[in-house]
């Protein structure tokens, strides 16, 4: 059996019938068509998810907060603590076991100003460690480090929406902003936070304001004595966050002469449980979208075989004639299911082709694009020809089977 002359034979038919072999081809190109779009989207959408994670910065961290007295006599009792201090850092770390870094910081508001533009902004003091504690990253520049904050230096890091604003399509890198009347330099431009899965206000008031150094805003807006806002702590060991939780509590306490003003709220392991949500939801929907695609496919694979045996009812004469002049039931089974196999394939093929194409056409619409999944690819040839296998063999078989006589004279 020639392989060539299967494959002359195949593509013949699908040449002879072109409207019948398109519709054959139909439910097998939508099919691989759908498992290579929907693999590719659902990658995109996952790592936009897991990247909008990341950029909140949570992931192993602990925000240590201010706690209001409950009653009169706690209230006598939080009397003998100052609250929130950048010293309460050193103690942390001092005793530490968990904790990897520590990073104080205020929170202001101010009015930013530039030139005609002017807005009421959050006004962040930060120290050089809380870049590492929120993994936070810049487009430009450069972050607050520890000589700023000695020397209560004026410069700021400004958000990516602030950018925008205060400076449009400028480099704002060694220029200045006016926050309430004193004028800072630019060292440093945020980069953009979140996407369009995972985003809130906390990335929006980011974007829109600015970090500058802990020293320089107290010195100079909240007051020395003022107490922090929050304290983030970060462990390199997140299944430890209940120990982590543990050890704060225990080193504040005594920072703050055993009184318990403040309160500790174990954001990773609300991050953690998110994520496990998430994770679920990712799963059914690639569950439900694999689902279509099967039934796609298989309706496909159904048309495949409808047409291949109103084939072999065309093609009686020729399965008569070939038989009696020596062709063997394997010989016959084996010509019917390559034609299968090659219809199949070149469906798949169109398919694949077709879904390559929309990928890379909505790959914008998503901030880290979509990428063409090469195991999506071979998955969605490979069922395809898969099917045509299957469904190729009732056929094949059906014209294996044929007597010569009955054949031809079926045919006559």
């Amino acid at each position: 059996m020639n392989l060539g002359e299967v494959f002359r034979t195949a593509l013949g038919e699908i040449r002879a019938h072109k409207l019948r072999s398109s519709l054959t081809l139909l439910g097998i190109v939508l099919g691989t068509l759908s498992i290579v779009v929907m693999t590719s989207f659902l990658d995109g959408i996952v790592g936009a998810v897991w990247s909008g994670f990341a950029d909140l910065g949570y992931d192993g961290v602990v925000y240590v907060v201010n706690r209001e007295a409950r009653d009169l006599r706690e209230g006598a009792l939080f009397t003998r603590s100052e609250g929130l201090q950048p010293r309460d850092v050193s103690i942390l770390l001092a005793r530490r076991e968990l904790v990897s870094a520590a990073a104080p910081a205020v929170f202001d508001e101010q009015v930013v100003r530039r030139g005609s533009e002017e807005r009421k902004a959050r006004i962040m003091g930060v120290t050089a460690e809380y870049a590492r504690v929120r993994d936070r990253t810049l487009a430009a520049g450069r972050f607050i480090a520890d000589s700023d904050e000695r020397s209560f230096a004026r410069v700021c890091v400004i958000g990516h929406r602030m950018k925008i604003r205060m400076f449009g399509s400028e480099d704002p890198l060694g220029k200045s902003v006016s926050v309430a009347g004193r004028p800072f330099r630019v060292i440093g431009v945020g980069k953009k936070l979140g996407n369009d899965f995972v985003n809130d206000d906390e990335f929006i008031e980011e974007m829109e304001g600015m970090y500058v150094p802990l020293a320089t805003l107290r010195k100079f807006y909240t007051g020395d004595d003022t107490p922090l806002s929050f304290i983030a702590v970060k462990t390199d060991r997140p299944e430890k966050l209940g120990a982590l939780q543990a050890e704060v509590v225990a080193s504040l306490k005594i920072a703050h002469r055993g009184v318990q003003d403040f309160r500790v709220e174990n954001i990773a392991q609300e991050i953690v449980r998110a994520r496990a949500q998430v994770t679920d939801l990712l799963r059914n929907w690639k569950i439900v979208t694999g689902t279509i695609a099967a039934i796609s496919l298989l309706v496909g694979g159904i048309g495949l075989m409808s047409v291949m045996l109103i084939s072999i009812g065309e093609r009686l004469y020729e399965i008569g004639l070939r038989k009696a002049i020596g062709a063997t039931d394997t010989e016959v089974f084996a010509q019917f299911l390559l034609e299968a196999v090659i219809l199949s394939a070149v469906g798949g093929l169109l398919g694949a082709a077709a879904g390559v194409g929309i990928t890379k056409a909505a790959a914008g619409f998503f901030p880290s694009g979509l990428p063409i999944q090469l195991g999506g690819l071979a998955m969605a040839l490979g069922i395809a020809v898969v099917l045509g296998v299957l469904y190729g063999t009732y056929p094949a078989l059906k014209a294996a089977r044929m007597m010569p006589i009955d054949a031809l004279r079926s045919a006559g």
